[in-house]
């Protein structure tokens, strides 16, 4: 399923001409983990300014990374919309040519609400932590990636943001 989810948004990509990804997000530049570098502690913070990715392991198994999206809830996390990893060797690659794997399995860790004050009033935010895990990452992250993105499939306002990914994170992979 999560293959056939991959060709078509590759299709999809393709039949629109070189689209390419919106590098909106601030990145968070880390050594490339392809090279034998450590991971950093930092968090990738996305575009809406809430939503926060950690990179927390990479192996030739496996790349995991600790996610907290706040807006949503456990029950509108759907198996049949992967997050996807997308690995670029620069920033003017079309997305169609760029390396992506669909996750392999999504964990929620935990949710909650969190109280906001507006000026009008007090919300409870809702929010869910997941841990996300890619299979064999190396084949998207290699020694010529730099830039890796972690594609959330759930926007906090597509009509707002489109395909600039409200809640991707975004690392540049450094060759120290």
């Amino acid at each position: 399923m999560a293959k056939r989810l991959l060709a078509t948004a590759a299709a999809l990509a393709v039949s629109c001409g070189p689209a390419q990804y919106s590098f909106v997000a601030p990145d968070l530049p880390i050594a490339n983990p392809a090279s034998g570098a450590a991971l950093g502690a930092g968090e990738a913070v996305a575009v809406d300014g809430l939503t926060k990715h950690r990179w927390i392991s990479f192996s030739e198994a496996e790349a995991c990374f600790d996610s907290k999206l706040n807006d949503l809830e456990p029950g509108e996390l759907d198996p049949r919309r992967p997050f996807l990893l997308w690995g670029f060797d620069d920033q003017s690659e079309p997305i169609a040519k760029a390396r992506a794997i669909a996750s392999s399995r999504t964990i929620v860790k935990s949710s909650g609400q969190d109280d906001v004050t507006t000026v009008e009033r007090r919300l409870a935010l809702p929010h869910v932590e997941v841990e996300v895990c890619f299979a064999r990452p190396g084949r998207v992250v290699t020694a010529a990636t730099r830039w890796v993105v972690l594609r959330v499939p759930y926007s906090v306002g597509s009509e707002e943001i489109g395909s600039a990914g409200s809640r991707d994170g975004v690392w540049r992979l450094t060759k120290e």
